[in-house]
């Protein structure tokens, strides 16, 4: 200290003046990874509480003023119709499911249906490989024993065990639920309040930049995927169309394209086993064919649009979406397929901030 108020050491000082605004960067990458990591789960039911409040908040407002109802009754009758809607089209997705699970359950109930399936996938596992047939047959047969074995030492206590898990998974997702919408009525009886409270923060003005730009790349991905997703319905629907396999292709078409914006899914979820079932069952070369380039002209279309609409949607470069998207899922594990994209927005508006400064 002495030698740096001698003028010794005030070379470094003065380095470390020069470069604050780097320091302060490198603290941001730290600090939005630390509060995506261990932060961020805490406080998600109240972050999605504020912001369906302040959503639905000139609605309210219009209601306050107009017919005199409290926010708080406005927001209640709102989440009970939200329910209803949701609940209501759970139920008509359970019973399709149900439905199409039930005939397939029918299907292979019948008396040496299972095994007509199972030896008529050998059979062209066989020709394929230009294997002997009986030889596949043998070893399915043994491995399906030795499954059946296995299962009875390890799968049947661990199938305990993951239904133990998957009670605590729904347990905490019914809590979380629960505090999201406590939190959403209370917000809305003291959104005003809560709203002077924070005007009068000093960095206010800061924080809302930031959300404003956050509220504008969110937007700008969401009609990125929107338009993805309607290309991906329209050509889902002409490749089941040309493949004829179903007489109204459009339900199917939406329903694939609905399933390819789920991360964890995708449209081979639907078209792999449906060209598997053409090819062993029905002989169907032709629409298999079809559906398979259908498929892949999905998986290319997305492959080349999503990071290209994305980052110009975002104002970021398509490669470093991806990156996102890798890096989240490195760093935050599955959710990171959303986490690493909204890490990489949350650091261009803070450093934006800081380049203001």
């Amino acid at each position: 200290i002495l030698s740096m108020k001698n003028g010794n050491g005030g070379w470094l000082m003065e380095w470390i003046r020069k470069e604050k605004k780097n320091w302060k960067k490198m603290g941001i990458i730290i600090g939005v990874y630390l509060g995506m990591k261990y932060l961020l789960p805490l406080v998600v039911p109240f972050l999605i509480a504020a912001v369906v409040v302040h959503g639905c908040w000139p609605l309210l407002r219009y209601l306050k003023e107009r017919f005199r109802i409290r926010p708080v009754a406005s927001m209640a009758v709102l989440l009970i119709v939200a329910a209803v809607v949701v609940g209501t089209g759970c139920v008509l997705l359970g019973r399709s499911l149900y439905g199409q699970l039930r005939n397939l359950c029918r299907f292979l109930i019948r008396p040496g249906q299972a095994e007509y399936v199972l030896y008529e996938c050998c059979d062209s596992v066989s020709r394929f490989f230009h294997i002997d047939a009986g030889t596949v047959h043998r070893f399915v047969t043994e491995q399906m024993e030795e499954v059946r074995v296995q299962a009875g030492q390890i799968m049947l206590p661990g199938a305990f065990g993951s239904s133990w898990q998957a009670v605590k998974y729904l347990g905490g997702f019914g809590a979380a639920l629960l505090v999201t919408l406590v939190a959403v009525l209370f917000l809305a009886a003291d959104y005003e309040r809560i709203r002077e409270a924070a005007e009068s923060w000093s960095f206010y003005r800061q924080l809302k930049c930031v959300a404003e730009g956050m509220r504008r790349s969110a937007g700008g991905y969401l009609r990125a995927q929107l338009l993805i997703m309607s290309l991906i319905m329209l050509l889902c629907t002409l490749g089941i169309w040309a493949a004829g396999v179903l007489g109204n292709p459009i339900p199917a078409g939406i329903g694939i394209g609905l399933l390819d914006a789920l991360p964890v899914f995708g449209t081979g979820t639907a078209f792999v086993p449906w060209i598997l079932i053409l090819v062993v069952f029905r002989k169907d070369y032709r629409a298999a064919l079809i559906l398979a380039l259908t498929y892949g002209s999905c998986v290319l279309l997305r492959e080349l649009l999503e990071p290209r609409l994305v980052g110009n949607r975002l104002g970021v470069l398509p490669v470093l979406i991806l990156a996102g998207v890798y890096g989240g899922v490195k760093l935050y594990g599955a959710a990171g397929i959303l986490l690493g994209p909204l890490s990489i927005l949350l650091i261009r508006e803070l450093w934006r901030q800081v380049d203001e400064e």
